[in-house]
This record gives structure tokens, sequence and C-alpha cells, in this order.
């Protein structure tokens, strides 16, 4: 696992050179669509692997863990600018998959900013 992400980095990074350079000097359409297609599929993906990643860490071991924290700080520090509504909404779906238990998640607006985790 210490490999593998830094390789899966460097190898989207090596497509992303790539498809820039297909649309940038052959002005490939099909180029331009994948882009799309790609940046559509992340802003998909990265709010849907929220939910997943917290069940992860509230089953097999640290839910607090730093990593999980900083990739998805937008989506926790987003709880404290948006209605109780999508708090709930956040709340729900994090929570989801763990079922009842000590390692509840639950984003939340505390007196020193945000609490990450309750």
């Amino acid at each position: 696992m210490t490999i593998l992400l830094p390789t899966l980095a460097v190898a989207f990074a090596a497509f992303c050179v790539w498809l820039t350079v297909r649309i940038v000097n052959r002005r490939e359409r099909w180029a331009k669509w994948t882009l799309v297609g790609l940046a559509a599929m992340l802003l998909v993906v990265y709010p849907l692997s929220f939910g997943p990643a917290v069940w992860y860490n509230g089953r097999y071991g640290e839910l607090n863990g730093p990593p999980v924290q900083r990739f998805y700080s937008p989506i926790f520090r987003s709880t404290a600018f948006v209605p109780d509504s999508w708090r709930s909404a956040i709340n729900w779906y994090a929570n989801l998959g763990l079922g009842k238990g000590p390692n509840d998640f639950r984003a939340d607006v505390g007196p020193d900013g945000i609490a990450w985790w309750n």
C-alpha cells in the first residue's frame, strides 16, 4: 500500500499531462469530452466516497484518522456554512454504514470552529 498510492498518483498525473497535450496541440474532440467526463466523475465520486471512507475507518481502527480528515476537510469545513438540514444529511450518510456504537460520526460546529468528529 505504501508504494501503490504514489504510483497511482504519478500515473494519474501522467494521464492528465498526456490528455492536456492532446487537447492543446492536436485539438482532438474526444480528448475534450474525456476531460469533461473525468471532471464530472470526480465531482460525483468525491462526495460519494466520503461515506465509505468514514465507514472503513470506523470499523477497522481509528475513526479520527489524519489522512481522512485531510482529504475530506472541504466536506468537514462546509458543515459550518450549510443549513442544519444539510449537516443532518452529511451526518446521516456518514453514519449509514457505521451502525450504532462508540464510533458514531458527527460533523458539527463547535465553539472553536469545526468539531470534525464527535
